[in-house]
């Protein structure tokens, strides 16, 4: 009679923690990143309830239940939208890595960060977020030729991510033009003021674009084009000019050549290949010299073709920028924007992975730790040592609680109901004793 004492007060302490742990849930059930948390039951012991061992049935009885464990919800929550540019939330399976003053490392959903007095990216408790440095940065500017590829360093050596408030991109010669396009070989005609005769025209056409000097400078970069008159061979002949101008108009240089194209329009020779800017050379790139063995070659750049395709100027260099804004796209790169057209990579967030999420110690709040049960945390790279997760980083968007409010709802009712039914045992239990002493008198 005792043991249903005890089995009651068991109960009762058991589903006391189960509503506690309820309780938590709907608590945050707005809370940014958190883990719905399930409550796991199982006896304490059995005890034999008679000596005869060779009895075919069971002869245990229960002594009371206990709170054996609880289980964690890894499900995505719902993402809501944020005008804040640094909230973060992770489509697919994963973790932002985190780490405070102290070195200490944590685990969390919720990326709903923001940047510190000194340019650090942070969570809403001061915690550091952990990322992979572009190394693109030096005294406050862009570096020369900066790394457009990121590659993933090894997960001890991910670093507090660090965006500065003001950085500039330095100017960049242009050395590079690669001129793609038809040039229009088409006999053309017209009355003559002179002879009053039908006669052929030199066929004209010139490419143009911004180009920038060492000092930054931007200037005008023309290519004329003409045809000779009369052709002295099968295909085409043309006359290049090239002339470089300064934003006042002035000539910085010129410089004259020719190419040359078969009978199918495709280039086989050119002598116009670069022209001085103001100290800095520009190779001049019409494309390659057909050659039967080479794919593609003598179509990769000006063609003699009429009307075949649309101009296009490829070049490299670019004039100083200043900062115009951050951006952080799928693949967790913080790209930097400038005001002179250029977007660089600065750093990258990834997202780390455990072999047991389960196995992860729940350190309060969002916050989880690796332990012996969850293993290593690991970022995914590819064998050139890029990023190679496929979970995505949405930007502008944070992930809420994954708490099923009317799951929540339900099981405290389930839990009430428990907790009461104990307390019923322990005054039933109570009514048979009193009954016992009361035989006695």
């Amino acid at each position: 009679m005792n043991s249903s004492f005890y089995n009651g007060v068991a109960g009762m302490k058991a589903h006391q923690i189960g509503i506690d742990i309820v309780a938590d849930n709907i608590a945050n059930v707005n809370t940014p990143g958190f883990r719905a948390t399930t409550a796991e039951f199982s006896t304490i012991y059995s005890e034999i309830a008679a000596d005869n061992f060779l009895d075919p049935v069971s002869n245990d009885r229960g002594v009371g239940s206990v709170l054996s464990g609880s289980a964690l919800n890894f499900n995505r929550g719902a993402l809501i939208d944020s005008p804040n540019k640094y909230d973060l939330a992770i489509e697919g399976d994963g973790f932002f890595g985190l780490q405070d003053e102290n070195g200490d490392r944590f685990y969390t959903r919720a990326g709903n960060f923001n940047r510190d007095a000194k340019g650090f990216l942070v969570d809403e408790n001061g915690a550091f977020v952990l990322g992979t440095d572009a190394g693109n940065i030096q005294n406050g500017a862009i570096k020369s030729n900066p790394n457009m590829t990121i590659k993933v360093v090894d997960v001890k050596d991910q670093k507090p991510i660090h965006i500065p408030e003001t950085l500039t991109i330095n100017a960049e010669p242009t050395k590079n033009v690669h001129l793609i396009g038809p040039l229009d070989p088409t006999i053309k005609k017209e009355l003559s003021p002179i002879t009053h005769k039908m006669e052929e025209i030199r066929n004209k056409d010139v490419y143009q674009t911004e180009i920038y000097d060492s000092k930054g400078n931007t200037n005008l970069l023309a290519i004329t084009f003409q045809k000779q008159i009369p052709q002295k061979s099968i295909g085409s002949i043309w006359d290049a000019k090239a002339v470089i101008k300064d934003s006042n108009g002035n000539i910085v240089s010129t410089k004259e050549g020719q190419i040359q194209f078969n009978e199918n329009g495709a280039l086989i020779s050119n002598t116009l290949t670069s022209i001085d800017n103001n100290g800095t050379n520009i190779t001049l790139n019409f494309g390659t010299p057909y050659s039967p063995n080479i794919k593609n070659s003598g179509y990769d750049g000006l063609i003699a073709l009429a009307n075949a395709s649309e101009k296009d100027i490829k070049k490299n260099g670019n004039k100083a920028g200043v900062l115009l804004d951050y951006n952080i796209d799928a693949k967790g790169n913080i790209l930097a924007s400038f005001d002179n057209g250029k977007t660089i990579p600065i750093a990258k967030i990834v997202s780390f992975h455990f072999d047991n999420n389960q196995g992860l110690e729940k350190i309060g709040g969002t916050r989880f730790k690796e332990s012996a049960n969850s293993g290593k945390a690991k970022v995914y790279t590819s064998s050139d040592g890029t990023y190679a997760d496929i979970a995505s980083i949405l930007n502008h968007k944070v992930e809420m609680s994954n708490v099923s409010i009317t799951t929540a709802l339900t099981e405290l009712i389930v839990m009430q109901k428990a907790f009461d039914a104990n307390s019923k045992s322990i005054t039933t239990s109570d009514q048979l004793i009193q009954n016992a002493i009361n035989m006695k008198r």
